[in-house]
C-alpha cells in the first residue's frame, strides 16, 4: 500500500512539473525559444526589382549587429529572408510557409506594394504582426487591423504633396506624371487627382510604365507634346534614370520632383549627374551625411556586413523596421513574448529617438495610427549630391 501511495505521489509530482513546464512554454508565442526568436521577410532578391533588396540588406545588417552584441535578453534574432522576385503569387506561398510551417513570430521589413497587398489579408487573419513593410500603397496604410504597422506616409498623401510642390515651388499650371503601373503608382495618381482643383493645376498627361519596361521614351515624348510645364515622377531609381536620360536627349529642361523611393545615388550613376542636376526628391530620412550618431552607426553597420553596398535611403527603410522591432523586444523583457504583447509594446513607443528616424511615436489602434514614420521632407540634387531643401511652407 505504501509503495502504491509513494508511486502516486511521484506521478503527481512529475505531472505538476510537466504542467509547469508547459505553462512556461505557453507564455511565449510561435517562433520563440529560449535561444532565439524567428522573424521573416519577403524580398525581391532577384529579378527586375532586385535593386530594392537594399531594404532587406539594411534590416539584416542591423539584426546581425544586434546578434553580434549578444542579442536581446540572451535571444538571437533569426531573420529569415526569402526571395519572392516581387511576384505576388510567389509571395503568397512564401508567407503561408512562414506562418504555417516555420511558425515565425512576426513579419518584419518586407518589400513591395503588390506583394504586400496580396498577403496582408492572410497575415492579419492569423494575428501575425506586419511591421515596417516597404510600401506606401493605400491598402497597407489604411488596413483595419491592430497587427499592421506601416513604415511611412501614404503614397496618396505624397501625391498630394507633389502637387503642392509643383504649385508653390515651380509655379506651374500644367503638369505631367510618369508613374509605375502598380499599386504604388496608382495610389500616387489618386492623391494627385484629389488636389488638382485646389491648386488650380491641370494634369495634361499621366503616363504609366510597366515595372519590367526598359524604354520610357514614348512616355516622355507624350508628356512634352502635351505641354507639361513640370513633371511628377512616381519612379523607382532605374526608371527614373531612364526618364532623366530621355529628358536630356530631348533638351527638355522641365522642373521635376521625384517620389522618395526613387531617391538614390543609383539615379545619378545610371543617368549621369548632369541629367539629374536640379531635380527635387521627397524624403523621409536624414541623409547619410548627417552627423546624427544614429545615422553614422547605421552607415558603419552596413559597411561592416554589406561592404559592397553604397548606402542610400532604401537601406534605411530596413533599418527602421528592424530597429523598432528590436526596441519593442527589448522593452518586453525575457518572458511572455507573445504577438499581442508585441503590438501593445509597439503602441507604447512615444518620442523614441534611438533609430535612423529622428523621432518615433506610435499610436494605439489600427494601421492608420501605427505609422513608424509620419513626416516628409525634401532634397534637391545639386553639384553632384543631395542637399536639403525647405519649401515655402516649411
Amino acid at each position: 500500500m505504501r509503495r502504491i501511495w509513494n508511486l502516486a505521489l511521484a506521478l503527481a509530482a512529475i505531472g505538476a512539473l510537466t504542467l509547469g513546464a508547459g505553462s512556461a512554454w505557453a507564455q511565449n508565442g510561435p517562433g520563440v525559444s529560449d535561444k532565439e526568436i524567428l522573424i521573416c521577410s519577403y524580398q525581391p532578391m532577384t529579378g527586375k526589382i532586385s535593386s530594392y533588396f537594399r531594404m532587406g540588406k539594411g534590416a539584416d545588417a542591423w539584426f546581425k549587429h544586434v546578434n553580434d552584441n549578444g542579442g536581446v535578453h540572451g535571444r538571437m534574432i533569426n531573420f529569415k529572408m526569402v526571395d519572392d522576385k516581387y511576384e505576388p503569387a510567389r509571395t503568397k506561398s512564401l508567407v503561408k510557409r512562414f506562418i504555417e510551417r516555420d511558425k515565425c513570430f512576426a513579419i518584419v521589413a518586407p518589400l513591395g506594394s503588390a506583394p504586400t497587398a496580396a498577403v496582408i489579408d492572410y497575415i492579419t487573419s492569423k494575428n501575425v504582426p506586419l511591421i515596417g513593410a516597404g510600401t506606401g500603397a493605400e491598402k497597407n496604410l489604411t488596413y483595419p487591423s491592430k497587427y499592421v504597422f506601416p513604415l511611412y506616409p501614404s503614397y496618396f498623401m505624397e501625391g498630394q504633396e507633389l502637387v503642392r510642390f509643383a504649385s508653390k515651388v515651380f509655379g506651374v499650371k500644367k503638369i505631367g506624371l510618369l508613374y509605375q503601373n502598380d499599386p504604388s503608382g496608382k495610389t500616387h495618381l489618386k492623391g494627385i487627382n484629389s488636389v488638382l482643383d485646389k491648386h488650380g493645376i491641370e494634369l495634361v498627361a499621366a503616363e504609366g510604365y510597366d515595372q519590367k519596361e526598359i524604354d520610357v521614351s514614348s512616355q516622355v515624348i507624350s508628356m512634352k507634346n502635351a505641354g507639361a510645364e513640370a513633371v511628377l515622377c512616381s519612379c523607382a531609381p532605374e526608371p527614373a534614370a531612364r526618364f532623366y536620360t530621355e529628358r536630356k536627349k530631348l533638351g527638355w529642361d522641365v522642373p521635376v520632383i521625384n517620389v522618395f523611393f526613387g531617391k538614390s545615388p543609383k539615379v545619378a550613376e545610371l543617368a549621369g549627374a548632369d541629367a539629374v542636376e536640379g531635380v527635387y526628391f521627397t524624403t523621409i530620412f536624414r541623409d547619410y551625411n548627417s552627423p546624427a550618431p544614429q545615422i553614422q552607426e547605421a552607415k558603419a553597420i552596413l559597411a561592416k556586413y554589406y561592404p559592397e553596398e553604397q548606402p542610400d535611403a532604401i537601406h534605411l527603410w530596413g533599418f527602421t523596421g528592424a530597429q523598432v522591432f528590436t526596441e519593442a523586444l527589448r522593452r518586453m523583457g525575457r518572458d511572455n513574448i507573445t504577438r499581442d504583447r508585441l503590438v501593445e509594446t509597439l503602441e507604447g513607443i512615444d518620442g523614441w529617438k534611438g533609430s535612423v528616424v529622428p523621432e518615433i511615436t506610435i499610436g494605439e489602434g489600427n494601421a492608420p495610427e501605427h505609422f513608424l514614420v509620419k513626416d516628409m521632407s525634401y532634397v534637391v540634387f545639386k553639384d553632384g549630391k543631395f542637399q536639403a531643401y525647405a519649401p515655402p511652407w516649411q
